[in-house]
């Protein structure tokens, strides 16, 4: 199915917790027609989202931002994310398709004496760690034997027991990201999503737009 006939119900659902601005790490910029959102996050990344029709701007507050998830669905023209740079009050976006959407992990280990070990895999956002509404739900996690076969169903989280003997375990992640268990402590692990690269538009073009051409978003 192409990303720009997409319909864009469930997906906001997801993306809810890119718009909080509690803890929030990036700085969103719309466009003159409020149709297209960039948002700018650490170490040059980007996300971009573009409208059809209306976009999420008509809940619109002179008080408050307000978007309202639970009413009329919206239809992405184009959706992806790669690095920017800022030359003469120009913003560059050039579009990278990603391999996966994990952008990076925290591993946390406590020491166990028995012959097994514990495993918690949890997946929060990259971009706002305390809201994490729709991270991780319904992401597999499989090891080449299928010995550990696992939907998270509707939880951010899963966690499991393995033997040592099992050790080094290789897990793969929505069968695209690629996770290696090497210790024989027991394992805390983070994965953090970035949801711009949860899809790609396709043959998206980069893009420049000019920095006064655009409005940044408040915080609440």
């Amino acid at each position: 199915m192409k990303l720009n006939t997409f319909l864009l119900f469930g997906i906001l659902l997801i993306f809810n917790n890119l718009y909080s601005q509690e803890n929030n790490r990036e700085k969103i910029y719309f466009t003159s027609d409020n149709l297209s959102f960039i948002h700018l996050l650490p170490n040059q990344n980007f996300g971009y989202t573009s409208y059809k029709g209306d976009s999420t701007l008509i809940y619109w507050n002179k008080k408050k931002w307000k978007r309202v998830f639970c009413g009329p669905s919206f239809i992405i023209n184009e959706f992806g994310s790669g690095k920017y740079s800022i030359v003469a009050n120009k913003i560059q976006l050039d579009f990278i398709k990603p391999k996966h959407s994990i952008d990076s992990i925290s591993i946390n280990e406590t020491k166990n004496i028995t012959d097994s070990i514990k495993v918690k895999i949890t997946f929060k956002s990259y971009v706002n760690s305390k809201n994490n509404d729709g991270i991780g739900i319904g992401t597999t996690i499989k090891s080449k034997d299928d010995f550990i076969n696992i939907n998270t169903m509707f939880e951010d989280y899963t966690s499991f027991t393995i033997n040592k003997k099992k050790l080094p375990l290789n897990l793969t992640i929505n069968e695209k990201y690629n996770l290696e268990i090497l210790s024989d402590k027991n394992q805390d692990i983070t994965l953090f999503v970035n949801d711009f690269k949860k899809f790609t538009t396709e043959n998206i073009e980069n893009k420049v737009f000019e920095f006064n051409t655009l409005t940044e978003q408040p915080n609440e």
